[in-house]
């Protein structure tokens, strides 16, 4: 948000956290095929979609018509929701009642969100382009498990996969007007941070829980999304901001701990 308010673009944040990713991916990769290793570019680019270029461009690009809870409650919020609908289909997994109950808690919180704000079609396109980055986070966790792929490889797959994008916006497009500052302060957060770290905790946390819990603690960021908007961003959260918060917190607990039965996810 920061960035955005010295009108850095969607393209100049997404290019900020494929280039500050390379500065960690690029020396791997060198590492990799020096060591006899190969990288399946087909799956790398397809990471990219999930959790690079596209996933990027979506989701800061709706943070410019919708407010930052919108998006912390959809694009983060709605993930495990989706990975309960599409493991089935993708996965061949099926999942318990508790898991469903604890999906509709989150569902019933996130549209709790919305009744505090005005439906402007700003903010309805803002929500879309959420719903999308919410749907393209899911699949990185569902084809994440299916391939099989390690969580720190994934990480710079990734990064490897969006830097094509990259060399076209260094080429043909004009860089922000921005001091050095903020520059190194958007490769460290954007590259570092939300480019590799990020990627590398929520792949590793699907890889060792699976997708169907590991993508619960998505729902979990939420949680502190309006306290900080109010505190960094002068932002007022609405009194149903936070009982769409508290009921998403509900929804993890009860997938967790599992009041109405043992029962968990079950190959099909």
């Amino acid at each position: 948000m920061l960035a955005i308010r010295e009108q850095w673009t969607s393209i100049d944040l997404t290019s900020a956290r494929i280039g500050g990713g390379l500065f960690i991916a690029l020396p791997w990769m060198i590492w990799h095929y020096h060591h006899g290793g190969k990288i399946p570019w087909g799956k790398a680019f397809a990471l990219a979609c999930f959790a690079g270029v596209l996933f990027s461009l979506v989701n800061i690009a709706g943070l410019q018509f919708a407010p930052v809870t919108h998006a912390g409650a959809i694009s983060l919020g709605m993930t495990p929701v989706l990975v309960g609908l599409l493991s089935k289909p993708l996965l061949g997994t099926t999942i318990s009642r508790n898991h469903w109950l604890a999906l509709l808690l989150i569902l019933i919180g996130i549209g709790t969100v919305w009744l505090g704000t005005s439906m402007t079609w700003r903010y309805l396109l803002g929500d879309l382009c959420f719903l999308m980055g919410a749907t393209l986070w899911a699949l990185y966790a569902i084809f994440l498990k299916r391939w099989e792929i390690p969580a720190a490889e994934a990480a710079c797959y990734t990064s490897l996969g969006s830097a094509p994008f990259l060399l076209w916006y260094l080429l043909f497009w004009d860089l922000p007007d921005t001091n050095l500052s903020m520059l190194g302060l958007q490769l460290l957060y954007q590259g570092l941070i939300v480019g590799i770290l990020a990627i590398y905790f929520y792949g590793r946390t699907v890889s060792v829980l699976g997708p169907q819990i590991g993508t619960l603690f998505s729902a979990l960021p939420p949680v502190v999304v309006p306290v900080l908007a109010a505190l960094l961003l002068d932002y007022q959260p609405h009194l149903y901001e936070y009982i769409g918060v508290f009921l998403v917190v509900a929804g993890m607990l009860l997938a967790f701990f599992k009041p109405f039965g043992t029962n968990v996810e079950n190959s099909s």
